[in-house]
């Protein structure tokens, strides 16, 4: 069962996996091969904790919020059901065209496309530390630890 202190990890972990990589995101960082190479594997571990961490939110977190007696938790379950539905394809697209087969091209256009997939990361994990989290920790709908 996901508890908060689970959401807060996961959560923190992406947050923080995401800032490296973002400092990281120069053409003058991604011409030295070694931090290249960091570069994209930081970036295979993100998707793949993004990938986690939605399908664990779908599998054990919203089917309590989505039965929830407050119509506001099932709203905001909603919500984040239909942000999951622009992020997680987003993420696909990204991890298929820029992540497969261990290749470092690491192009304007990766960069473009590497800060548009962290912006929307970004974007949803400020809703869930500003929105999701303390709405879940105030009704007290999951256990703390």
């Amino acid at each position: 069962m996901t508890t908060i202190a689970d959401l807060h990890r996961r959560r923190r972990e992406i947050v923080e996996t995401a800032s490296v990589i973002d400092n990281l995101m120069t053409p003058e960082q991604l011409s030295v091969h070694a931090i290249a190479k960091v570069t994209h594997i930081l970036l295979c571990d993100l998707c793949e904790m993004v990938t986690d961490h939605l399908a664990d939110s779908h599998k054990e977190l919203y089917p309590g919020l989505l039965t929830h007696s407050d119509a506001s938790v099932k709203n905001m379950a909603w919500g984040l059901i239909n942000n999951d539905k622009l992020l997680k394809p987003e993420f696909s697209q990204y991890k298929r065209k820029w992540l497969k087969d261990c290749e470092f091209q690491f192009t304007d256009a990766f960069i473009e496309d590497t800060h548009a997939v962290l912006k929307s990361l970004r974007q949803r994990m400020d809703l869930e530390e500003n929105t999701v989290l303390p709405k879940l920790e105030g009704a007290e709908i999951l256990a703390r630890a």
